[in-house]
């Protein structure tokens, strides 16, 4: 029997019945069982129930939210993801699916928070190695039940779930079935802006997907409202449109769209939301190195300023900073565009400017070293009016610097131009 000091919470109580938490008949059963295991003085397999109970509330939050969203951004993690959504059963549709796995995919939707995410990889570490099936010494005892209990009952079981995904679709019809309206935009607009966070967790569902589906008049109105959905999504909700984007990026086949140009569709939005950065750093990696190899072509085109004007607005699209590994590549080409050549130079250097306005040390160090080494850079720097500006631009940037040695660096990069 557990201490009498210990307060059970209403999780573990015997008399739990569905109306105290929003659970399904078969998590009910879980808990109920763990309720009566612990009062009879077996933690160890009540904090089983506890999890069974846990991952088939979960289960139920993705498919109520969107199970294909939940593939989409579990796509690259370790283990099992095959979900089949052609079972009978909750157990059918996910048995290939490994918990794990399960736990990532709703945190990283917003549907599992922060503090029962830990919780759970508590319990799924405690049922791994201190469980009835593994013997050791160290085993669960009942305030460790209480107190993980306690927590999974606050921050998950008594979490309403997500309205089902097909309210939603009902609820934003004109969406699919033709171009909305003036008044219609603006009646939907009002209502995302009101949502609560988990009504608008359904809602950013929607919208994404008919993004990646590309159907129109869908895509088209879906385009129209989701930036109002993002003015109020969390970092997670945001995080998904970028991992989404990459992950059909790394894998195209996943693309579930007719065209397959769902990445190009996604990458549109995140540009157009100022929203790069929630793009994975490796996936940002080759757009930035795609987009300095554009604004060389666009520098070596002869009568080219008009296309060096165009690919400086795409790179700054792109925003700031640099991955440290497409650091050289594309600062060669800012700099290059920066100085221009002998008869000038276009309006890029100035598009570009903010990518030299917010440099740090490391950055300044590796402007200086590519004025002083860069053949790319230097290409230009025999001539007068490029010498001038990349000189000043050197004396512009040597005061950010606090160290005497890296004003030296500065210091020598502008002897070597000006020898040039």
């Amino acid at each position: 029997m557990p201490d009498a000091n210990l307060v059970v919470p209403p999780i573990l109580s015997l008399t739990t019945t569905a109306d105290d938490f929003p659970i399904d008949a078969a998590e009910l059963a879980y808990v109920v069982r763990a309720g009566g295991l612990f009062q009879a003085g077996y933690p160890s397999h009540a904090l089983l129930d506890l999890w069974n109970a846990a991952v088939c509330n979960l289960r139920r939050r993705v498919e109520a939210y969107s199970a294909s969203l939940f593939l989409t951004v579990v796509k690259q993690e370790a283990g099992r993801k095959s979900y089949n959504p052609d079972g009978d059963s909750l157990s059918e549709r996910w048995e290939g699916v490994d918990e794990i796995v399960l736990l990532t995919g709703a945190k990283r939707l917003g549907l599992l928070s922060g503090k029962a995410y830990k919780c759970l990889e508590t319990v799924n570490w405690m049922r791994n190695h201190v469980s009835p099936a593994h013997p050791v010494d160290e085993q669960v005892s009942p305030a460790d039940v209480v107190a993980l209990a306690i927590i999974l009952q606050e921050n998950l079981f008594r979490q309403p779930l997500p309205d089902p995904g097909h309210s939603v679709a009902a609820l934003f019809a004109p969406v699919k079935r033709a171009p909305l309206t003036s008044d219609q935009s603006d009646q939907l607009r009002d209502q995302i802006l009101s949502y609560s966070p988990r009504d608008l967790r359904t809602c950013f569902g929607f919208l994404l997907e008919q993004i990646v589906n590309g159907d129109e008049p869908a895509h088209f109105n879906a385009r129209m409202l989701m930036p109002h959905a993002w003015t109020n999504a969390g970092e997670d909700l945001r995080n998904v449109v970028g991992e989404t984007y990459f992950s059909y990026t790394l894998d195209p086949t996943s693309d579930p769209s007719t065209d397959q140009a769902a990445a190009s569709r996604l990458l549109d939005f995140l540009v157009s939301q100022a929203g790069f950065r929630y793009i994975p750093e490796s996936g940002r990696i080759g757009l930035f190195r795609r987009a300095a190899r554009q604004l060389a072509i666009a520098k070596n085109t002869p009568y080219g300023w008009a296309d060096e004007n165009a690919q400086a607005r795409t790179l700054a699209q792109f925003g700031h900073p640099v991955p440290r590994l497409a650091a050289e590549e594309v600062y060669q080409e800012i700099l290059a565009v920066y100085c221009g050549n002998y008869w000038g130079r276009s309006a890029a250097h100035s598009i570009l400017q903010s990518f030299l306005d917010t440099l740090d040390t490391t950055g300044i160090r590796l402007v200086a070293t590519l004025f002083a080494s860069n053949s790319r850079v230097q290409s230009e720097l025999g001539n007068s009016k490029p010498k001038l500006h990349a000189v000043s631009l050197l004396r512009q940037l040597r005061p950010r610097l606090t160290i005497a040695s890296h004003q030296g660096e500065v210091d020598h990069a502008i002897t070597i131009v000006q020898e040039l």
